[in-house]
């Protein structure tokens, strides 16, 4: 299904782009989250007619990605959980503990920005942690499990 872009898409294209994609990444993905339109004449008109719009939006997503970076870019958040003797926690530390961790700090993140690639953390220590605010704006926090007393 050709389609048209409305804002940078990881992996696929910048604002204005029409490319080929699949016709369920399309219909299931793109087009629901406003990501995209179907490439018809009237969407191309249309979208000629809003592109600075578009345009005016992205650069303030961006800006917003930029400001909450600035925040929270190399801040360290501790985080206390139930430990055993020998440092494995009861349980884990969750991106859901992270994200909570950061907002009481008045800096607004969500789940779904929180990148641990390889699950969630087991260990008391300090933890370098991807927050992906942007496709172009990556933070790392970092992230000091203690053992609770």
């Amino acid at each position: 299904m050709k389609i048209i872009l409305l804002e940078r898409v990881a992996n696929l294209g910048n604002l204005g782009d029409i490319v080929e994609v699949k016709n369920g990444y399309a219909r299931n993905f793109l087009i629901p989250y406003g990501k995209a339109k179907r490439a018809t004449k009237a969407n191309l008109d249309e979208f000629e007619g809003k592109r600075t719009e578009y345009e005016l939006k992205q650069t303030d997503v961006l800006a917003n990605a930029q400001a909450r970076f600035n925040q929270i870019n190399e801040k360290i958040y501790v985080i206390s959980a139930k430990a055993g003797v020998d440092g494995k926690l009861f349980g884990s530390v969750t991106a859901f503990d992270i994200v909570e961790a950061v907002n009481k700090s008045g800096v607004e993140i969500k789940k779904s920005e929180v990148a641990l690639p390889n699950g969630p953390l087991k260990t008391v220590g300090e933890f370098n942690v991807d927050v992906i605010l942007h496709h172009d704006v990556n933070a790392i926090v970092k992230i000091n499990v203690t053992a609770e007393a």
